[in-house]
């Protein structure tokens, strides 16, 4: 797993080369559905932190838009986002919120929470293969 890094000056692009295959939060078709546009997004915390500000429709049948920041960890996880109803009403407002986030927060600890996880889940999968792999051997043995 690669550390975040400025993979480009279009936001956009920049976001989605940054968590292509961590996370489909700003892929093109989840973009579209959430009729969201990327307007900033940046590595932070020497490259283990990732955060975008976005502009989305803030209802269902997109009457109304807002701007809302969201950060992710070094897995793709969303680690904190405000949900429709507390979008800022423009993206400077949207853009200082998320500094005064990422400032509280202790990205070494949210890495080591994130490995510890992905490890923990990967374990799990690894253990559930094996389970299947001696499943199908015993019964190649009974047949």
């Amino acid at each position: 797993m690669n550390l975040y890094e400025n993979k480009s000056s279009n936001a956009k692009r920049n976001a989605q080369s940054n968590l292509m295959g961590r996370t489909h939060y700003v892929d093109d078709d989840s973009l579209r559905f959430h009729k969201a546009r990327i307007l900033s997004a940046r590595h932070t915390d020497g490259g283990l932190l990732f955060a975008i500000v976005e502009s989305a429709s803030a209802d269902y049948k997109n009457t109304r838009r807002g701007f809302r920041f969201v950060i992710f960890d070094i897995d793709g996880t969303v680690i904190e986002r405000a949900n429709l109803d507390g979008m800022y009403s423009t993206s400077k407002s949207a853009t200082k919120a998320m500094w005064a986030a990422l400032n509280t927060m202790n990205a070494h600890q949210i890495t080591l929470d994130a490995i510890a996880r992905k490890e923990r889940n990967y374990k799990q999968d690894m253990d559930e293969l094996r389970r299947k792999l001696a499943t199908m051997q015993v019964e190649k043995e009974a047949a």
